[in-house]
């Protein structure tokens, strides 16, 4: 008699809903986890992507204080009347001043014309012009580069250092040199201001500060052509008095 063989009958191995639930909720962790560290780090790097941008725009108005203002020079040149007037302008939203170093992008001058400001679209730029000229006749009539120093910016505003009784004061406006106003025996005079101060405030309401001391601040320094400014006196060095109390 032929016998017959029992096929073995395979187990299949399922998962219970309890363990369903838990490799769920592990899957569930896990990816919570890896979405809230890469969360984290993208909000890292964004901070320090705007730290980074910041530190670039707060680097470039320093090379601009440091190069520029810091070597401001009582740059005197004749106006349309014959009259020899120091090129400085100074209001509480821009400014106008010589500068001495070299000059942008390959120009031969030994000085440069520079105004500060905020334009309509929220830049603060800085206007450099290669050849002498006084802050208000007309800007087509002279070549003039422009440099973007920083965006987002909601205004600006200046302070110029001076002396008064052997104090200094803190001015909104420097008022140009005037020799009518020269008292006899005056000591005091300045043609630039001993320091600039300017206040950026960003589009965000944050606003930072930068104060720097003028190189051509001192009594007796001049320079420019002509037969010197009015009621000056001539020093031993080359140079002449005259300026602002």
């Amino acid at each position: 008699m032929k016998m017959l063989r029992k096929t073995p009958i395979k187990r299949i191995c399922r998962f219970t809903l309890v363990e369903l639930v838990a490799a769920m909720a592990i899957m569930v962790f896990v990816a919570l986890i890896i979405g809230t560290a890469s969360a984290a780090f993208y909000r890292a790097w964004q901070r320090s992507a705007r730290l980074t941008d910041r530190l670039k725009v707060f680097l470039t108005v320093d090379r601009i204080m440091d190069v520029r203002v810091r070597n401001m020079i009582p740059f005197s040149w004749k106006d349309d009347d014959g009259v020899e007037r120091v090129l400085f302008e100074g209001s509480r939203d821009e400014i106008f001043f010589s500068s001495r170093g070299r000059a942008v992008e390959g120009e031969n001058s030994a000085y440069l014309f520079i105004r500060l400001k905020v334009n309509e679209n929220h830049q603060l730029i800085a206007e450099y012009h290669p050849l002498p000229r006084f802050p208000r006749q007309e800007e087509g009539k002279y070549e003039m580069k422009t440099e973007v120093l920083a965006e987002n910016v909601m205004s600006i505003s200046f302070l110029y250092a001076s002396l008064k009784d052997d104090e200094i004061i803190w001015d909104e406006d420097w008022e140009e040199y005037d020799p009518e106003t020269l008292q006899e025996n005056q000591t005091d005079i300045l043609l630039l201001p001993l320091a600039v101060q300017m206040t950026v405030e960003w589009k965000d309401g944050t606003k930072e500060v930068w104060l720097r001391r003028t190189a051509g601040a001192a009594r007796y320094s001049r320079l420019g052509g002509g037969g010197g400014l009015p009621r000056s006196e001539t020093t031993a060095g080359g140079g002449t008095r005259g300026g602002r109390r």
